[in-house]
This record gives C-alpha cells, structure tokens and sequence, in this order.
C-alpha cells in the first residue's frame, strides 16, 4: 500500500505490506528508535531508523533480518534492490500518524478549521496570504510525513494536481515557499 501512487489498486513487488510495520526498539512517536517492515516479494524483512527533523524523511540505519526464508543471501543485488525512500516515507508515516495516541490541533489537516475561518466562502478561490500559507503548512508537512505533497494537497483541497502546482508557483511569488522547492523529496531544501 506505501508506494509512489497514493491509492493503488493492487499492490506490486517492493510495496510496504501496511500491517508489517512495527517499533523494535525507540520510544514511540520519535524517530530515535529501528522501524520493522516487509516489502512485498522481498526474502528480508527492512529494519531502519529515520531523521523527521528535515524537510523530507532521511535514513539513518539500515538492517536487512532474514525474512521467512533464513537462507536468503545478501549480495549486491539485495543492496542495489533496496528502496531507500520507500522504507524512509513508511517509516516516517508510521511514526507520524499511525503512532499517534491523538491528533492535536496543527498535527493533521482539519477541514472544519478551514470552514471556521471567517473568510471562507465555498466554492469560493481563496487567494489571500492566509490560502497560500496554509498550502505551504500542508505541503511541508506531506513531505515530512513522507507523503506526495501535491497529491496530498490535491486530495486535502479537493483540487486538481495542475491547481496544486500554481498554488504552488503563487506561494513561491509570496515567499511562502522557497524559490526551489519542488516535488524532489527536499534534496535541494536547507
């Protein structure tokens, strides 16, 4: 299910199997502790740690356990194989979301705050400072949860990907947004 599309209709070879993911070791809610999951079609299960701090999730440890087949070999295929981004975006989602014990006001989008605000009219294209800081709060935090920011931003809004990608442009105008942001997981972000 954690793949590059956020709704597949079946999952492929090297998807995140949703219910495999689990804490080994870490205080929950934190990135100081190893991540446990299984990929589909992959003889290992995926044990890492992640930084949440960044613009986007960065591994930080990577442990390969043998999986139900204990004699499976680690070779430079098995390396090279290894979805790094993939295991860091499920494992910044878990510890973001699925760990959780509540969500806490600015944690996750709220839709009823958004219809609260006494400038929002339905239906309405809100182009104030207050829509394009609120897009970049939503991409930011996408990202930080590993997610794909404008395809969360889209479904969050209920928007088309091309609108995203002009609220996007409008919020670097604004300087909501730095000047070379992108969808590139925050590799050029400081």
């Amino acid at each position: 299910m954690v793949s590059d599309d956020p709704h597949p209709s079946t999952p492929s070879k090297g998807d995140v199997i949703p219910a495999s993911i689990r804490r080994v070791s870490g205080t929950p809610c934190s990135d100081d502790g190893l991540i446990e999951m299984d990929l589909i079609g992959h003889p290992h299960r995926y044990r890492v740690r992640v930084d949440t701090r960044g613009a986007a999730p960065k591994l930080l440890e990577l442990h390969l356990v043998p999986g139900t087949e204990s004699d499976a070999e680690i070779n430079p295929a098995t390396i090279r194989a290894v979805p790094v981004r993939r295991l860091a975006a499920a494992a910044a989602r878990f510890i973001g979301i699925d760990e959780l014990p509540f969500a806490v006001a600015g944690d996750l989008p709220d839709d009823d705050v958004r219809r609260r605000r006494p400038d929002y009219r339905p239906g309405a294209r809100p182009r104030d400072d207050t829509h394009f800081v609120y897009i970049s709060q939503l991409l930011t935090r996408a990202r930080a949860l590993g997610l794909s920011p404008r395809e969360h931003v889209a479904a969050e809004m209920g928007v088309s990907i091309p609108t995203v990608d002009r609220w996007i442009k409008e919020a670097k105008n604004r300087g909501h947004l730095p000047g070379d942001w992108s969808n590139n997981n925050g590799h050029r972000l400081r």
